[in-house]
């Protein structure tokens, strides 16, 4: 180790690294680290984490979750490394567990839900030696906590930050399905400390300690508000694990010093392997399964359901290892899942009711669909696993017990879903492939047949209460306020299986049915509008444009708008095979005019937003009406200005817009008397130059959606010359004019020849 810092240089040092760029921060502080005694770096971590996470700061902190390899790839790289199981960090985090320094967590910090849990004496036992209790109040004040748990705590709680409500660029990446390194890290971790394969080796090995010292309980403890009724034992205590109080939760059972080895003589070597799993999969399900989603005011953005995701995916494979581990891990293993289910259902109920009717409902469908497939997540399917999403693996009876203690999810889950589907839009491609999802997992002829049978025999027990009576009391608690479940455990209501769910289907299916019918005839007229062009454009334009592979935003449209009618028909299929619909009372629709009767409903008319009466009364609308009109509304934008395209060069693009403003902002005049004109020359100019239209977007600025216009005269554009298929044929040109004349300039005085030769035969007989 270098010469030791002095202590009065320490703080100011810190401070000065702190408000570095983040590369030269990043090793500046490796340094710092290193030239630190081990107390100095015990009094600045604390106040280098809070930096990371921005607590009292700037909360984007060190941009964990706006960085992505595509906006900032050093960046991106250089948070990895650092903050990676075996990077910088890590090493200074298991460095200060040799004299078990602790640091202090205001438990305010902490979800609400978490905090009264912790108020009201009902924590588990992993949090016994954890907490401090303030004695004049009674009340839990502080969390202690060691330096790796210290930091995973408010890694944790960093997703939790609003931020794509109040930072723009977070916004922009927290909808798209850009990775940003949190979420890398976020894989990393749970990967390492909850590994996949038994035996597995947890990163970093080497530290000097590593035991969580027992805290001493608070000399009067805090006792739960009630006491327990009854005393259930779970399962795994017969496999080696503890008792369980009725009520409480399943984690208490691999808490504090309470390991299911704790009576062997090697229970020390154990727990020193275990305790940092144990502190992963507390902190990341206590916390994150607890996100209060219907008393927030902001719903959670798009990449913190994808991280709640791979701790799911995480969790499955974590718990699927249990019987191949005769590790101290096992233990931890048998109970992991079933800290997620006692919390998973009230977190996805509350997320499908707030979550927007837009395509980025699919991250909530994918964290759903994760759950109640955790036959995906076996050792066995990644060894066999193709890389498709079609990959249906075997499910084998292993899991009924899985299927039978969950059933709520699979049932009251899906009947929640299919109303949002209905008001859904599906000219947009994203949404056809959601259903499509959701539709091919419960098509499964094995996954059906288990549902069908096990939701006869134990409906009434679906979520491994003791009573019928305790499951409904629990799911009234879980929704929304002002739903309840009714009281009748044996409801057809919550019934995935019958007569009642049978016309649902088959009321949805035709609404379908009507949409594909929709696409379809956009569909032709579009193909209709693209012929019509192509015959106004002449032989020799549309033949140039395939020799090219040039794509119109036209034909770019029809390409996606065609594949939505097959998979809306796979998803009719699948759905009639699942719930015994016959596809023949689809089909006697398909002939009617636009919008059907629906049973039960009074018939309506063919509303338009577009009617120019003034008798319109657009309460009379129904779902799929306002999605037929909302699907007329498009944005159009300069085509010299769309996104640079993958078959385009980056910086040639950019020059040659540059260079395509200038000339219009300075010859804009003259050019739009050329375009003008009515002899030769003006058909030659209409060849070259960009047509004028009407640009249209929409303006969300004011709190409602406004349509903005703005007029594009006449234009040259260039970008044309920056694809990868002009390069190549200027440069083939060159080639050839170096092959046969000689010269590669007289190759490209032979193909402007020809262009400009193209172009005038075009305008003649334009």
């Amino acid at each position: 180790m270098s010469q030791t810092m002095p202590p009065e240089n320490l703080s100011s040092r810190l401070l000065t690294v702190l408000s570095l760029p983040l590369f030269e921060r990043v090793h500046e502080l490796s340094i710092l680290f290193d030239r630190c005694s081990l107390r100095q770096v015990h009094e600045i971590f604390p106040h280098v984490v809070h930096s990371i996470f921005g607590i009292d700061g700037n909360p984007l902190g060190w941009g964990l979750r706006t960085t992505t390899l595509e906006n900032n790839p050093l960046q991106f790289q250089t948070l990895n490394q650092f903050f990676g199981v075996c990077g910088p960090w890590m090493r200074v985090c298991h460095r200060l567990l040799v004299d078990q320094y602790k640091f202090e967590l205001d438990i305010n910090l902490l979800p609400a839900k978490f905090v009264s849990l912790l108020q009201n004496g009902q924590n588990p036992s992993f949090y016994a030696e954890l907490i401090n209790v303030e004695t004049m109040m009674q009340q839990v004040s502080t969390l202690s906590l060691n330096a790796f748990d210290f930091y995973v705590i408010h890694f944790v709680l960093h997703a939790l930050q609003p931020l794509h409500s109040i930072n723009p660029i977070a916004m922009q990446i927290h909808n798209v399905r850009s990775k940003t390194v949190y979420l890398k890290l976020v894989a990393e971790y749970l990967n390492n400390f909850l590994p996949l394969v038994p035996d597995a080796r947890i990163e970093p090995v080497h530290f000097s300690s590593g035991v969580k010292a027992p805290q001493p309980l608070p000399a009067q403890a805090l006792q739960p508000q009630r006491q327990p009724r009854y005393i259930k034992i779970s399962s795994s205590y017969r496999n080696g694990g503890n008792v369980s109080v009725g009520g409480g939760s399943p984690s208490a059972s691999v808490g504090g010093n309470m390991s299911p080895q704790s009576n062997s003589p090697n229970a020390s070597s154990q727990r020193a392997y275990a305790w940092r799993s144990e502190s992963v999969l507390h902190f990341f399900v206590d916390i994150w399964l607890r996100y209060d989603i219907e008393s927030e005011h902001h719903l959670p953005s798009s990449d913190f359901v994808r991280g709640v995701r791979t701790l799911v995916k995480q969790v499955h494979f974590f718990a699927n290892g249990a019987q191949l581990d005769h590790s101290s891990l096992c233990a931890l293993r048998k109970v992991s899942l079933s800290m997620v289910k006692v919390r998973i259902y009230a977190f996805i109920v509350g997320l499908i009711d707030r979550w927007p009717l837009d395509s980025s409902l699919m991250v909530v469908l994918e964290l759903w669909l994760s759950y109640i497939q955790p036959w995906r997540y076996t050792i066995a399917a990644l060894n066999n696993k193709a890389p498709s999403l079609s990959y249906r693996p075997p499910i084998s009876s292993c899991f009924d017990g899985f299927i039978i203690d969950n059933l709520i999810m699979y049932t009251h889950v899906f009947t929640q879903l299919m109303p949002h589907f209905g008001r859904l839009d599906y000219t947009v491609y994203r949404n056809a492939f959601m259903l499509y999802r959701l539709a091919t997992i419960f098509s499964q002829h094995d996954l059906v047949d288990k549902l069908q049978r096990f939701e006869q025999i134990h409906a009434g027990n679906a979520f491994g209460f003791d009573s019928p009576q305790r499951q409904v009391n629990i799911m009234n608690k879980s929704v929304s306020p002002g739903t309840q479940w009714n009281q009748s455990v044996n409801t057809s209501s919550v019934k995935l299986f019958s007569f009642t769910m049978q016309t649902q289907m088959e009321t949805f299916l035709l609404v379908i049915s009507m949409a594909r019918n929709s696409v379809l005839r956009d569909i032709a007229k579009l193909r209709n509008e693209i012929a019509e062009k192509q015959r106004s454009e002449g032989f020799l334009k549309n033949f140039y444009k395939k020799m090219f592979g040039e794509c119109t935003q036209e034909e770019v449209t029809l390409r996606e708008f065609s594949r939505i009618p097959e998979v809306l028909r796979q998803c009719i299929d699948a759905f009639c095979r699942t719930f015994n619909v016959d596809q023949a009372n689809l089909s006697m629709h398909e002939t009617l005019p636009e919008e059907p009767s629906i049973p039960s409903a009074p018939a309506v008319q063919n509303f338009s937003f577009f009617d120019a009466s003034d008798t319109l009364d657009t309460s009379k609308l129904n779902p799929h009406q306002m999605s037929l009109n909302a699907s007329n509304l498009h944005a159009a934008v300069d085509p010299a200005t769309l996104p640079i395209q993958t078959n385009e060069v980056r910086a040639l693009v950019r020059i040659l817009h540059f260079v395509s403003e200038k000339i219009n902002k300075k010859y804009g005049s003259q050019l739009q008397g050329f375009y003008v004109r009515d002899d030769y020359f003006g058909k030659v100019s209409r060849q070259l130059l960009y047509a004028p239209m009407t640009e249209q977007w929409f303006d969300k600025s004011s709190g409602h959606v406004e349509i903005c216009e703005n007029l594009v005269p006449p234009r040259v554009c260039l970008r044309p010359l920056g694809s990868i298929s002009a390069l190549t044929t200027i440069g083939c040109s060159m080639i050839l004019g170096q092959l046969v004349w000689g010269s590669p300039l007289l190759g490209i005085f032979i193909l402007a020849t020809v262009l400009l030769v193209y172009i005038m035969l075009q305008a003649l007989f334009s």
